[in-house]
């Protein structure tokens, strides 16, 4: 007598026995119990269960006497029970999703409809809750590992944090790195907002140098594999160093900081493992951590570097203002004027002026190559020799090579310095001067005819056995010699044009008996009218000497 829907149900839960409950002597997977349950409740010869992994189905579990692994699958699947030649197919689902294909071996036809009624139902739902489990299970494991990842990024972000220097900062991300992938070696390089180099580390041996780092086309935002790094190219570099690599590019919004590299991957055994897309995910979040930290510090480094420049400027301007003239001296006979505008970046300008016995006046301007606290310094000694030799020399060449072979001496700076000195007697006019690679000194002349005082030797501090010429020119009562640096003839305007010293003639010929005061400052007005408020980066010195 056939069994009624009650009994048969009760026979395939008895048969499939508590499937989700451990057994004592081992659990048998699902599917091998799904296929024992179908056989027990059937009565077929045996019974398969095939399952799909992607794109192909798969036997999973089978039961019976006989092997069933020549089974050929129906083409194309059946969407509703088959029986073909003794072989009953059913679908296993629930809620129209399939979870699985049972084949029933042995089953006859008039059988089949019955079997497959209750079979798809029941074994569906058995391979759904399963899947579900599974699933539930891998989301369970997923979520720990990201839990893990995410404590172990933010220890990472917290020992990363707290370093300012960029060097140290950069061994703790590149060892970081390795330990984090497990990887053999790696390279770390860092660039400047230039894309000039600022960093290159390596661990292990290096993967690229850092100038084909800086030109590795890699994808922004995401770290590339390549786990055939040995014979294929990455993004276009070949790397012969390693057998497998993981890079990523470390960025800022807007700019590139630097490329970080890791590669071969050790297992326990210590053959050398693939990286994988959780090792690209996890460098990459790395990555996004080291570029807040490594710009961080790279800022730092900038603005410490910025402050140091400051501070020598700041000392460089005080040691200039101190050695120039507080105030010119009155001379009988000679009108003085003179100026000196230092720029930010405070240069080597220097000039000063010595009254001497039966009523002479000595004056120097120099010009120091170089800026900050060298160029001070040298000026410094300038100074100081000009003060110490000037009672001791005998001519006014004397004093050059004098100040010459004091530098040589003693001056721990290898510069050298321009130099006009001139010594000035009021009585008769007599000037005599040496100019050491000085700017053309101008000559006003009676009528405003401009001369050119042109140099009489090489500057001073470029060679040890130099010597100077010294010349003399005469000035007439109301005619008047300025000397300048170059600070005012190479001031530069928007147009990339300089003052010039033609402008420089024109305005000093144009002068009338007025005040040299007056004219000392026109001549700085008409500089600064020209340079339109465009920064000068060289300082900028007059001295007017007339003879009235």
């Amino acid at each position: 007598m056939p069994a009624t829907a009650a009994e048969r149900l009760s026979e395939v839960w008895r048969a499939v026995g508590g499937s989700f409950s451990p057994r004592a002597d081992g659990e048998a997977p699902l599917p091998e119990r799904v296929a024992e349950a179908a056989l027990a409740v059937s009565g077929a010869r045996c019974a398969a269960v095939y399952l799909r992994e992607k794109d192909l189905w798969l036997q999973a579990g089978s039961a019976g006497e006989e092997s069933v692994g020549g089974l050929a699958l129906p083409e194309p699947l059946p969407a509703e029970a088959l029986h073909r030649q003794e072989v009953l197919w059913v679908p296993l689902e629930t809620e129209a999703e399939v979870h699985g294909l049972l084949a029933l071996v042995g089953v006859s036809e008039q059988d089949a409809p019955d079997l497959a009624s209750f079979c798809r139902p029941v074994f569906g739902a058995l391979l759904a809750a399963d899947r579900l489990t599974r699933l539930v299970k891998e989301a369970d494991f997923e979520l720990r590992a990201r839990l893990l990842e995410l404590e172990s990024l933010y220890d990472l972000g917290l020992s990363l944090g707290g370093q300012l220097d960029l060097g140290r900062l950069g061994d703790e991300v590149l060892s970081r790195s390795i330990s984090l992938t497990d990887a053999r070696k790696g390279s770390l390089a860092l660039f400047g907002e230039s894309g000039q180099p600022l960093l290159a580390l390596n661990e292990g041996d290096e993967l690229l140098p850092a100038d084909q780092m800086a030109a590795w086309k890699l994808p922004e935002g995401e770290a590339a594999v390549n786990n055939a790094a040995a014979t294929t190219p990455m993004a276009g570099m070949r790397l012969s160093s390693c057998e497998k690599c993981l890079a990523v590019a470390i960025s800022v919004p807007g700019r590139r900081l630097g490329v970080l590299a890791v590669a071969d991957k050790e297992s326990r055994d210590g053959s050398v493992l693939d990286f994988t897309p959780t090792d690209a995910r996890l460098l990459s979040l790395f990555a996004n951590q080291a570029a807040a930290a490594l710009e961080t510090a790279r800022l730092h480094r900038e603005a410490i570097e910025r402050e140091k420049i400051e501070r020598e400027l700041e000392l460089a301007a005080a040691i200039q203002r101190e050695i120039l003239p507080r105030s010119l001296p009155e001379v009988a006979g000679v009108e003085l004027a003179a100026a000196n505008l230092p720029t930010r970046q405070v240069g080597g300008d220097y000039y000063d002026l010595f009254p001497l016995s039966r009523g002479r006046l000595a004056f120097l301007v120099a010009d120091v190559s170089g800026k900050g606290i060298p160029a001070a310094l040298l000026v410094n000694t300038v100074h100081a020799a000009v003060h110490l030799q000037i009672d001791e020399a005998k001519t006014v060449a004397d004093l050059v090579l004098r100040i010459d072979r004091h530098l040589q001496r003693f001056s721990a700076t290898r510069k050298f310095l321009t130099l006009f000195f001139g010594l000035l007697e009021p009585d008769s006019g007599l000037l005599r001067y040496v100019s050491a690679g000085h700017n053309p000194a101008l000559l006003l002349r009676a009528g405003g005819r401009i001369e050119r005082v042109d140099s009489t030797g090489v500057p001073i501090g470029m060679f040890p056995s130099a010597t100077w010429r010294e010349e003399t020119v005469t000035l007439d009562h109301g005619e008047l010699i300025a000397v300048y640096t170059d600070g005012l003839t190479e001031a530069g305007n928007e147009r990339d044009e300089e003052f010039g010293m033609e402008r420089l003639s024109r305005r000093i010929a144009a002068s009338g008996p007025g005040p040299v005061r007056e004219l000392c400052d026109a001549v700085l007005a008409d500089v600064a009218d020209f340079a339109s408020g465009m920064p000068q980066y060289d300082d900028q010195t007059l001295l007017i000497v007339r003879r009235v």
